[in-house]
């Protein structure tokens, strides 16, 4: 059992029972929370009081067919983001293409295959499970980077910023103005250039550089404001192989501490 996938919730819209049935089998081994519609009406009715991670609808309902049905729930602003596996007998490729059009995420074809129902359905619950770690390790990081007084930033192979903590406030910037500007626009001039030749040569030959005096412009005043700042390189490989001559690795950026003096 993958215990990541324990009480998640499977909304299954089909209107054969038999069909119903028969992935619920397939995937109680999972400990799934699931639940039943036999129409899209029903169905409708079920998301707000079931709140599912995951929608299996049936395009060939009776009366509001699954086309319909996921057309509704994508305007609805509530459950537009639940991704929506298609249950079809239909294979032609223009039916397949429009329930994409319409926001669909992946299909399952009649008849059912049992290990295809299952990698399907379990690839988008571990997507959705995995997001949730993500977000709630970018939270506690965030949330720990709030009460450090240093400045701590991460930049992209451009030196663009991709996170800035709130200290920067101290300076007169947010962390959303930082995101997506370039570093050099924050130094003083007198720093500028060398600062951008210390960090192009720490992506060729030095993992880490210490205690660059470096002078940032306030956003309050326009005064310059001295820090010491460590920076570290990150590669897509661990560090201890990352400058082996035969070493096959990606530049991802440099994460960087600033101290006050």
């Amino acid at each position: 059992m993958n215990y990541d996938l324990v009480g998640m919730k499977v909304l299954i819209i089909e209107d054969i029972p038999d069909n119903a049935e028969l992935i619920h089998k397939i995937l109680k081994r999972l400990g799934l929370k699931i639940a039943i519609s036999s129409s899209g009406e029903e169905g409708l009715e079920k998301v707000p009081e079931f709140q599912p991670d995951v929608i299996l609808l049936d395009i060939g309902l009776p009366g509001i067919d699954g086309y319909e049905v996921c057309q509704r729930l994508k305007q609805d602003p509530a459950h537009k983001d639940i991704p929506i596996i298609f249950l079809t007998a239909f294979s032609e490729s223009s039916d397949i293409s429009k329930g994409f059009q319409l926001g669909g995420v992946d299909y399952i074809t009649k008849p059912y295959r049992k290990e295809e129902v299952f990698i399907r359905i379990t690839n988008q619950l571990r997507l959705i499970s995995d997001h949730r770690k993500l977000l709630v390790n970018n939270f506690s990081f965030k949330t720990l980077m709030g009460g450090i007084t240093d400045l701590v930033f991460q930049l992209d192979p451009e030196r663009k910023i991709t996170f800035a903590n709130p200290a920067f406030e101290n300076l007169g910037y947010t962390s959303e103005d930082l995101e997506g500007q370039i570093i050099d626009d924050l130094i003083a001039e007198r720093d500028r250039q060398a600062l951008v030749s210390i960090l192009s040569e720490r992506e060729a030959k030095s993992l880490i550089i210490r205690d660059i005096k470096t002078h940032f412009i306030s956003k309050k005043d326009s005064s310059e404001v001295m820090y010491s700042l460590d920076a570290f390189g990150v590669w897509d490989i661990p560090h201890d192989v990352v400058f082996q001559s035969e070493a096959n690795k990606n530049f991802l950026g440099t994460l960087c501490i600033g101290k006050s003096p």
